[in-house]
């Protein structure tokens, strides 16, 4: 069983996040198409999230292999190492998440993205609306799901 370390990620692991973010959207989101590249979502990591939301890392193995960011009610970002899906750590940082929050989160999810649909609803998420995909930059459908307490 590995040691998980969660916490608040510092300035310098940016690029890694990065990284991860990618690999896992390249993975898991194959529908989207690219809008950036690695050097923009480099920067979009450090002058957006790092410095708007809490940005919060999961360390194995050495490595960051999950990441969660929240800017008050919301999760921004939940994106996990696509070779430690199923492994729990979705759920970890979701727990800590939950219980840090206000009692209510929201998120957006895209309707194509089925295997995080059934995560968020297996941690009690409701579906609350629909979207065209207008209101997104990937203009993918999706889907405001929300947790309550």
């Amino acid at each position: 069983m590995q040691v998980l370390e969660i916490r608040a990620a510092t300035y310098n692991e940016l690029p890694e996040i990065a990284r991860l973010y990618r690999t896992s959207r390249d993975c898991c989101l194959s529908f989207l198409p690219q809008l950036h590249t690695p050097e923009e979502d480099l920067w979009f990591f450090q002058n957006v999230v790092f410095r708007n939301q809490e940005l919060t890392i999961v360390m194995g193995e050495g490595q960051i292999i999950g990441m969660i960011s929240t800017k008050d009610d919301w999760i921004e970002q939940l994106y996990i190492d696509p070779r430690h899906l199923r492994k729990g750590i979705g759920s970890k940082l979701m727990e800590q998440v939950k219980a840090a929050s206000s009692g209510h989160l929201k998120l957006m999810c895209f309707v194509e993205n089925v295997d995080a649909r059934s995560f968020y609803e297996a941690h009690d998420f409701k579906e609350v609306k629909r979207t065209s995909g207008s209101e997104n930059e990937e203009g993918a459908p999706d889907i405001l799901l929300e947790w309550q307490a």
